[in-house]
């Protein structure tokens, strides 16, 4: 009964995150009004300081996560690999980035690790506390503790949305995480730039 509530709940916070990024969009088109990401100072896994600016001339494709997340965000990121491998040639100028929510547990070498199980090509960010809290607050992530479980991980809930970035480091499109490869990679191919 707890883990349907938590599910429900974690569903609750999805939906809630995808209905106001959606509600930035109209007809795929980007609104002048929307105020999706923003800058950012992180650190990648080898403690290398990367900012957003670190990435124009190239879409990024950001998703917010935790490394010991049981199911939502792994199964993500193998979609997003597949997806861009699916693309082929034209998703090579897409950056897939993954920004810890968890950075007490996520360090760079533990991220390192993670994002490298998935692809060469995934960066993985993390950082303090106060500049996490601000890369969320800028992507409107809602996160709150979940419940501990067996093995005493404290699940975190949050929202789960694909944040599609432009060249210039502006918000095109929220994508969905739940989407099948195929699908994602035809999301991508409507939005990406051509190199």
């Amino acid at each position: 009964m707890a883990k349907w509530k938590r599910a429900v709940a974690g569903l609750a916070l999805l939906l809630a995150a995808s209905v106001s990024l959606f509600a930035l969009m109209q007809g795929g088109e980007r609104q002048p009004t929307a105020s999706v990401g923003g800058p950012f100072q992180l650190v990648d896994s080898q403690k290398r300081v990367v900012t957003d600016r670190d990435f124009r001339g190239h879409d990024m494709l950001v998703y917010f996560g935790y490394t010991s997340c049981p199911d939502i965000c792994p199964t993500t990121l193998a979609s997003v690999i597949q997806a861009l491998n699916q693309l082929g040639p034209r998703g090579d100028g897409i950056q897939p980035i993954f920004i810890t929510i968890d950075p007490k547990r996520d360090t760079p070498a533990v991220i390192g690790r993670y994002v490298a199980a998935f692809s060469p090509r995934l960066i993985g960010l993390t950082g303090t506390a106060a500049q996490i809290r601000a890369v969320e607050a800028a992507y409107h992530v809602v996160v709150r503790p979940g419940v501990a479980s067996p093995d005493g991980l404290e699940a975190i809930d949050h929202s789960a949305v694909l944040y599609l970035m432009g060249p210039d480091g502006a918000f095109l499109a929220p994508l969905s995480p739940q989407a099948s490869p195929a699908t994602l990679a035809t999301d991508l191919a409507r939005f990406i730039h051509a190199e």
